[in-house]
């Protein structure tokens, strides 16, 4: 039975109080059987029905500008009700009951495509169910609802023991509308999500005719599907390979058998994502590796956290594949920002990079961002990951680039550009300082190698308008000696670089309101701090030389008295 729905505009049916036919739960559009009905959400509100609580899952809520129909079984069997041949991206969710009373129990985001639809088995001639169709994120348009009976009853491939036997290359058509849900897992061999809760199944016991790889596909399914394959034969298989999403789209699913003799025999598990069912192909054909041709890079065999390669600062020419993803340690420094820039092209395998503390580096490609400390995932042609170490030392790092297990091609070239990596020179003692009658503490821990001179000293969190100058020795003391209202934490000789100690030798500055120490004897050429040269103070006298170590430390007013920073060792 076929019945046209008669489109009024909105505004000719609503008046204040009223709610146009089909645009509201209490004024849902009667239909019943199967049959195909037109609708269009343009004009359409947004009702937020919800059906109650059983339903939370993000996949119902949200339905954009929604229309309702009360639909009625008019026989006992398996109904498929979905919204394929829609025009824009729909959502669906089933109600038990009628009308505005009904209560959520089955519901849809993408069931073909970005098309919802829903498969309810046992419903009985006479069952009513209140369907709200929608869009998701709201999206709103023209669209179809279906309704179709497949009947009672199973299939015959419906479980691990009764497979239907194929062999070699082919195409097999399935329906899993009948089918039940077996909980098959093939033993523990696979326990990604990507193998598990696969929804109504069928199985196929395949034998290989020859020696070779193999591609195993869903594509050209209506729904969205999962496959596994198990090696060996019916329940006593062992689960091998598996995929969800494959690279033909569509949410059909594919995944590659290699170094298969002929004779070797595999149980292939075909079912769908979230319960989904439907009518699917299975496809069987040669795999030709398409990175048969690359070479490794010259860090391979990196393809695991435990294998992974250290690496410093620097730009590599690298290459992966999904089979093989790359694994890089390094160190990231306390308060250093390290920057990875990995450039590629898309359309030649999208590449993902993760970058992990090294404790907690994960070998799963399907995991996305958790986890992680930084995170390029996106389907652009280049990924760029910044992060900073706040946590208080020295962090070491695993950075994986793999990629995306959904990808269509299966490696990819790319540039990789490392910046900020290496473990931290300078260290603090007799940090936190004092506090100071700014409510802070002063700290070198800003100062670095940069710039002109052997080091540059910086200072932060001082009190406002407050003078003072550095200090250095070649030994320091922790905890320091009280003075004043801080800690010397040096030792004698102790140099001052201060106007006495002469132009190059003088580091006087202020702190600004911003609690940074300015310099004032143009002895810095940032404006902040103090560039310090190789020449040393008297005393100590004698000049700075390469790999010696020497201890720095801010005396400074504060108030009526006076405070120091914490200190900085550094090593030349």
């Amino acid at each position: 039975m076929r019945t046209n729905l008669l489109l009024v505009p909105a505004a000719l049916l609503m008046s204040a109080g009223a709610f146009a036919q089909g645009d509201d739960c209490s004024t849902a559009t009667a239909i019943g059987g199967a049959g195909t009905w037109a609708f269009d959400t343009t004009a359409s509100s947004t009702s937020a029905f919800s059906g109650g609580s059983a339903c939370t899952n993000a996949g119902s809520l949200d339905v954009g500008p929604d229309q309702f129909y009360q639909w009625t079984a008019d026989a006992a069997g398996t109904w498929t009700i979905d919204l394929i041949g829609s025009l824009y991206d729909t959502k669906i969710n089933i109600h038990t009951g009628s009308g505005c009373t009904a209560t959520c129990t089955y519901y849809n985001d993408d069931y073909s495509g970005l098309q919802s639809g829903v498969v309810v088995s046992g419903i009985n001639a006479g069952d009513t169910f209140l369907v709200q169709l929608g869009g998701w994120g709201g999206n709103a348009g023209p669209g179809t609802l279906n309704t179709a009976n497949a009947g009672t009853g199973g299939i015959a491939n419906d479980d691990c023991s009764t497979a239907t036997a194929i062999a070699g290359a082919g195409t097999w058509a399935f329906d899993t509308l009948l089918a039940t849900t077996t909980g098959f897992s093939g033993g523990s061999g696979c326990t990604d999500a990507g193998s598990l809760d696969v929804g109504p199944d069928a199985f196929f016991q395949w034998t290989a005719s020859a020696a070779g790889d193999y591609a195993i596909d869903t594509c050209g399914s209506a729904y969205d599907t999962k496959l596994n394959a198990h090696t060996g034969t019916g329940c006593a298989a062992t689960c091998t390979a598996y995929n969800d999403d494959g690279p033909c789209g569509a949410f059909n699913s594919e995944l590659q058998l290699t170094g298969v003799n002929a004779g070797d025999t595999f149980l292939i598990q075909c079912g769908g994502w979230g319960g989904n069912s439907g009518a699917g192909t299975l496809n069987i054909t040669t795999y030709v590796d398409p990175c048969a041709g690359q070479v490794a890079d010259q860090f391979a065999p990196n393809h695991s956290c435990a294998a992974s390669a250290s690496i410093g600062d620097g730009t590599y020419s690298l290459n992966t594949k999904k089979s093989e993803p790359d694994f890089f340690d390094f160190t990231v420094p306390l308060n250093g920002t390290v920057t990875i820039d990995v450039m590629f092209l898309s359309a030649n395998g999208d590449l993902d990079a993760m970058l992990y503390e090294a404790g907690f580096c994960d070998d799963d490609q399907t995991l996305g961002c958790a986890n992680t400390l930084a995170c390029g995932f996106t389907a652009s042609d280049n990924e760029n990951l910044s992060w900073t170490n706040t946590t208080g030392a020295d962090m070491d790092c695993t950075l994986r680039v793999h990629v995306w297990p959904n990808s269509g091609p299966e490696c990819n070239d790319y540039d990789m550009t490392l910046i900020g990596a290496g473990a931290s020179g300078p260290a603090l003692f007799c940090s936190p300082a004092n506090t100071n009658t700014g409510g802070g503490f002063a700290t070198l821990g800003g100062s670095d190698f940069s710039g002109p001179g052997m080091f540059h000293l910086d200072a932060q969190g001082g009190p406002v308008d407050q003078f003072g100058y550095f200090l250095v020795a070649a030994t320091p003391v922790d905890p320091g000696i009280p003075v004043g209202d801080g800690e010397l934490c040096l030792t004698a000789p102790i140099g001052r670089y201060n106007p006495s100690a002469g132009p190059a030798l003088n580091s006087i500055g202020r702190f600004d309101a911003g609690g940074i120490f300015q310099n004032l004897g143009g002895t810095s050429t940032v404006g902040s701090g103090y560039d310090v040269p190789s020449t040393l103070p008297s005393p100590p006298g004698g000049v700075i030389t390469v790999g010696a170590t020497w201890h720095f430390q801010l005396w400074y007013r504060d108030g009526a008295s006076s405070n120091f920073s914490d200190g900085i060792s550094v090593d030349f």
